[in-house]
């Protein structure tokens, strides 16, 4: 595990990496919650045609789990361009979500 000096906090694409972790949790924080959502509708919901609110919450998840796909990239993206700017290389076979993930976590607070 290479270790380097924290990126400046006032770089742009650090910034960018903190705020599209916090998505990223949102968004997976938001998909549960519709997942759970509809598997506790489904579990009562009689046979046949869905009812308008099953439809509902289906377009719901979906849409969740679109913000869910959007978040986690712009933090891949992020996360690429701090590793770049800070020198930073992940191990092999570890995927830089959880390299920068664990980066991140090991990081003074600021």
């Amino acid at each position: 595990m290479t270790t380097a000096p924290t990126p400046p906090p006032h770089s742009a694409w650090y910034t960018k990496l903190v705020a599209a972790r916090v998505a990223v949790d949102k968004a997976a924080a938001d998909t549960a919650l519709a997942a759970d959502e509809l598997r506790r509708y489904q579990k009562f919901a009689r046979p046949g045609q869905p009812s308008a609110h099953t439809v509902q919450l289906r377009q719901k998840q979906a849409a969740a789990r679109q913000a869910s796909a959007q978040a986690k990239q712009a933090f891949l993206k992020a996360a690429m361009e701090v590793a770049r700017e800070a020198g930073l290389t992940p191990p092999p076979r570890v995927p830089l979500e959880t390299f920068m993930r664990g980066w991140m976590d090991a990081q003074p607070a600021a």
